[in-house]
């Protein structure tokens, strides 16, 4: 039957809907909009390459390390530019894929439709995957999710097939498996669901121990070379090199705190955030690290007992197991503890036990308790897709997403910053202030505040107060090349050219990408009296930054001062088309006819 898939296709399409209002909100300034890696999709080596450190408020793609990811928001690029429906749509198809090969999955495991489609829906609907298919970053675990799937589902039909058909289901799991790691590293949990499955499952049917181990050796061999890629990208900075809480004692308490909060999301989803703050206990009496540690015992339980009795409930809890304690901080996870949209993966084998767990109590029941289960169940799903309808306006704009992360953390240092710089590009000094001081009494070294409240400062003319903070995120963070950038613009303005220049040299060494401080830095050489080292500098900022309008301007005043008059007037002429409306236009045409007619006239000051 086609209706059901139709309902399936119909419920995500509602549900998701409203998102397709969004922009490019937070991470998505360095994940999409300013990345350069996303610009072409050639050479495609490019995408598994390292293009820097990693770094506290970088972006992971821009590491190479999840190639398949960022390729896929190239694609994205190459068709759609900046728009963001595009970006929107490819994440709805993805978000569909997965939700029928969980029907599919769970149709096949539990020899039942029914439970199938329940899966489908309620994987479909649920608030806990809201975040992995609205925000552009959660493009990785939509990836990875359905590269696991069809791994499995290859390795699965593979068991029925013979010949050259046998071989080639085989090959498209390792395939499967090899693109699902290079989507995110959690890609990797495929390899211990076949181990179960192939070792658990299929050995009480035929194969020998060798053999399953034999087939399993490719997919070992595809995570090998992946974890050896990985860690050439990151050059030894993966995750798991810190405990939280400085301590691997701390850290297990820290995984029993996670993973109570992530079972209270699967099955409550009510409080929802872009950015969970999530506590580091220091003792074993945290109410969420008592109630993890029994949550975690009862899902041992859950998943080895059934293997002996029902195989198929033991696969779909050890797969969210598997899926889900990585994320807990089993293995420390650099910078957050907690996200939702780590949950979409794991929950794959939640969501089958659920449709089974519901489609079996349905068909036990009898009379009026089988009509009111399924009015319940009915309901349940409503009120899913209702929270999920309701959250995807959450991420419309910068404000919001900053407003739904102080609603649920009012101390979020992170909250009350991204607030802050949101109410500084709306003009509202005052207010900013306001949220990025509550950001720095949350956390005092957090150097993106410190960073932010100087610009505010330096544009209320507090430029003495603004050197300060720009002198404290650099002292929080050396290498934060925006507060080097930050703190020679304000000495620049303050007269002091030479102290400018040296800052924003040190913002190019550490970033050499940005055409912002390479314009900032022609305009300090200017005042120095180096026209020649200003022109370099303008050059490569139009090199990087080929719209840059000012800097052709800058450029063509630096060429004037040495004498070169055609190449100034071809400047300014390039400075005309990328600023096509500038108010000073009539001014610079008058400057280039005085400049062809050869009068000599030296031009003003920009």
């Amino acid at each position: 039957m086609v209706w059901p898939w139709g309902l399936l296709v119909l419920l995500c399409v509602l549900t998701y809907g409203p998102m397709f209002g969004n922009g490019f909100v937070w991470d998505d300034q360095q994940f999409i909009v300013g990345n350069p890696l996303l610009r072409s999709l050639w050479p495609p080596s490019r995408f598994v390459q390292s293009l820097g450190p990693v770094e506290e408020g970088m972006i992971y793609p821009m590491t190479g390390q999840r190639p398949l990811m960022t390729f896929s928001l190239a694609l994205d690029y190459r068709f759609w530019r900046l728009n963001p429906v595009g970006y929107h749509l490819t994440n709805l198809i993805l978000h569909l894929l997965c939700v029928f090969l969980v029907a599919l999955f769970s149709w096949r495991m539990s020899q039942s439709r029914e439970a199938g489609f329940l899966a489908g829906a309620l994987f479909a609907l649920h608030p806990g995957h809201a975040e992995g298919v609205i925000a552009f970053l959660g493009r990785s675990d939509l990836l990875a999710t359905l590269f696991v799937l069809t791994g499995f589902w290859a390795y699965a039909v593979q068991e029925r097939k013979s010949g050259w058909s046998k071989l080639l289901w085989y090959l498209g799991a390792i395939v499967s498996y090899l693109l699902a790691c290079f989507s995110k590293e959690s890609g990797l949990m495929l390899l211990g669901i076949l181990v179960v499955y192939e070792l658990w499952l299929l050995r009480r049917e035929h194969p020998p121990l060798l053999k399953s181990c034999l087939r399993l050796v490719p997919f070992l061999l595809v995570a090998l070379l992946y974890w050896f890629h990985r860690g050439r990208v990151l050059g030894g900075q993966a995750a798991g090199t810190e405990w939280w809480g400085g301590s691997a004692a701390v850290n297990f308490l820290m995984i029993l705190e996670a993973y109570a909060r992530y079972l209270r999301l699967l099955f409550f989803p009510v409080v929802l955030s872009p950015l969970h703050m999530v506590p580091v206990p220091q003792n074993f009496w945290s109410p969420f690290v008592i109630w993890g540690a029994m949550l975690l015992t009862a899902t041992f339980a859950v998943t080895f007992w059934p293997l002996l009795r029902h195989p198929a409930v033991g696969l779909w809890a050890f797969w969210f197991l598997l899926g889900l304690l990585p994320v807990a901080n089993l293995i420390p996870i650099p910078g957050m503890i907690l996200a939702e949209r780590w949950l979409y993966l794991p929950s794959v084998g939640a969501c089958a036990l659920g449709g089974w767990g519901a489609w079996t109590l349905y068909g036990r029941a009898r009379g009026w308790v089988k009509q009111t289960w399924a009015g319940l169940v009915v309901l349940a799903l409503a009120l899913l897709g209702l929270r999920t309808f309701l959250w995807a306006s959450a991420w419309r704009s910068e404000e919001s997403v900053a407003q739904a992360i102080v609603a649920t953390s009012p101390d979020s240092h992170v909250g009350r910053n991204n607030l802050g710089n949101v109410l500084l590009n709306q003009g509202k000094m005052a207010e900013s202030e306001i949220q990025l001081r509550e950001s720095l009494r949350s956390k005092p070294t957090y150097f993106l505040a410190h960073n932010n409240l100087g610009i505010v400062l330096r544009k209320q003319g507090r430029d003495a107060e603004a050197e300060a903070e720009f002198r404290e995120a650099i002292r929080c963070k050396p290498d934060y090349a925006e507060a080097h950038s930050s703190l020679g613009i304000t000495l620049a303005r303050r007269g002091e050219f030479p102290e400018a220049v040296r800052e924003l040299r040190e913002a190019i060494r550490l970033k050499p990408h940005l055409a912002e401080v390479h314009y900032n830095l022609g305009l300090a050489l200017g005042r120095t009296g180096e026209p020649g080292e200003a022109e370099k500098a303008f050059r490569e900022a139009t090199r990087l930054d080929p719209s840059l309008a000012d800097a052709y301007f800058n450029l063509g005043i630096a060429l004037e001062e040495q004498g070169r008059i055609q190449e100034a007037v071809e400047e300014y002429r390039r400075y005309l088309v990328y600023a096509p409306y500038a108010r000073d236009r009539g001014m610079v045409e008058a400057r280039i006819r005085s400049l062809e007619k050869g009068t000599g006239i030296r031009p003003n000051e920009p």
